[in-house]
């Protein structure tokens, strides 16, 4: 006989999650001297500090009554405090492209008609190529089957089995060389190429010479056509995103006492643009009082007023201050929970084309590093008299500590006793 024994379900304890705010009595980790943030800058300071010595860092006559504490990194990006994984909707993508659809528009296939010179602009490469070749390749069958009508019902095609001579209409064809259906292709394609071949009208039949101006005309116009807005579509501001280089992440750290906010970007062509203007708008789903749920952008201050000397990789920075809309984030876990999307974009002027320049990218929150700073990639080399810019360490970026705002209860509790 066996008997089951029943015992209920035991319900675990809670696991304290790890404050942010760092504090004396949280940097030792079971009474040894390991660190929470061994990269950090103060950690060989806080190795060398005696257990006994509990004072803070606004004890130290430091400027503002922080405490310090560690990176985005630390956290889980992308979920929220109860564990699930946020959606994050970009407007912008990485690449610059937007990513907006129009969908529902009355009359979509004909307001495209009317403007059909922008509407080839704006094509992929890929349809834009096929549409003109195919458009090549039914002028050539078009016209070449119109030919061949002509020559069919003038009898060019009928010819005595005995002695080969030809029984149609007229002395002489519509097209010399021409016995197929073939041939008459190979004549159209020679004819609006202006190639020349073996095969060429005659003036016996007036309507192959008219059309021999039509599908010449109709060649130039294709020709013209493609190079015009093959060219117009490379030059446009819209595709020269490809020239210029964002970092793949931005960061906030201190930066001369001041909270900012840093992301790089270069010009990989080693050519410096001509008036290089960079604008960051912050884009925020905002709900009215009426529950009306609107999209609002608020441009960024940035330093030198957006103007850039990208001679080599250069930091681009705002400066976090009461009248910067990021101010309110003042931890990294207030940034990580955050909704928004920073939409970047740089114009110029190329110094090869003279032709305005444009590229565009964005940074949602999982992608804005809270203590972190971008190491220096740009050094002089004096053996040969140059700058030498490091490029393989474009992204890279280093730990640093951080200042968090403690409420009135911590700033207590780290007070030692006397």
């Amino acid at each position: 006989m066996i008997i089951r024994s029943i015992s209920l379900p035991v319900k675990p304890n809670p696991l304290d999650p790890r404050p942010l705010s760092r504090s004396p009595k949280q940097e030792k980790v079971k009474d040894n001297d390991a660190d929470y943030y061994p990269e950090s800058p103060s950690g060989m300071r806080r190795l060398q500090a005696n257990d006994l010595e509990t004072e803070s860092r606004s004890d130290q006559n430091f400027p503002f009554t922080f405490d310090w504490a560690g990176s985005t990194i630390e956290l889980n990006p992308g979920t929220d405090d109860d564990g699930f994984r946020r959606i994050m909707h970009r407007v912008m993508e990485k690449n610059g492209r937007e990513n907006v659809v129009f969908r529902r528009i009355p009359e979509k296939s004909r307001r495209y008609m009317r403007d059909v010179i922008n509407t080839l602009i704006e094509l992929k490469w890929m349809y834009m190529l096929t549409l003109f070749l195919s458009s090549f390749f039914l002028s050539w069958i078009f016209f070449g089957a119109l030919c061949y009508m002509v020559a069919y019902y003038h009898g060019d095609f009928i010819f005595d089995a005995v002695s080969g001579e030809r029984l149609g209409e007229g002395s002489e064809p519509c097209i010399y060389g021409v016995t197929n259906f073939v041939s008459m292709m190979l004549y159209s394609i020679t004819t609006q190429t202006t190639l020349g071949g073996g095969q060429y009208a005659s003036e016996e039949c007036p309507e192959t010479i008219f059309l021999y101006f039509m599908q010449m005309m109709c060649g130039a116009a294709i020709e013209g056509s493609m190079v015009s807005i093959v060219y117009a579509k490379t030059m446009r501001p819209a595709k020269q995103w490809t020239k210029l280089k964002f970092s793949d992440k931005a960061v906030i750290c201190y930066r001369d006492g001041k909270l900012c906010l840093l992301f790089r970007v270069c010009d990989p062509r080693e050519r410096q643009s001509i008036d290089s203007k960079i604008r960051v708008y912050m884009i925020v789903d905002k709900h009215t009082r009426e529950g009306e749920l609107i999209k609002t952008h608020t441009e960024l201050k940035l330093e030198g007023n957006g103007e850039q000397l990208i001679v080599w990789p250069d930091i681009v920075c705002h400066v976090i201050d009461e009248s910067s809309p990021l101010h309110h984030f003042s931890s990294a876990k207030k940034l990580n929970a955050a909704q928004f999307e920073l939409y970047v974009t740089i114009v110029g002027t190329s110094p090869t084309t003279a032709q305005m320049t444009e590229a565009k990218t964005s940074f949602v929150p999982r992608e804005i590093f809270w203590g972190q700073r971008f190491v220096n990639i740009i050094h002089y080399d004096a053996s040969n008299e140059r700058y030498i810019v490091d490029y393989e360490n474009f992204n890279t970026t280093i730990s640093v500590d951080m200042p968090v705002r403690l409420t009135p209860a911590n700033q207590i509790e780290l007070t030692p006793e006397n």
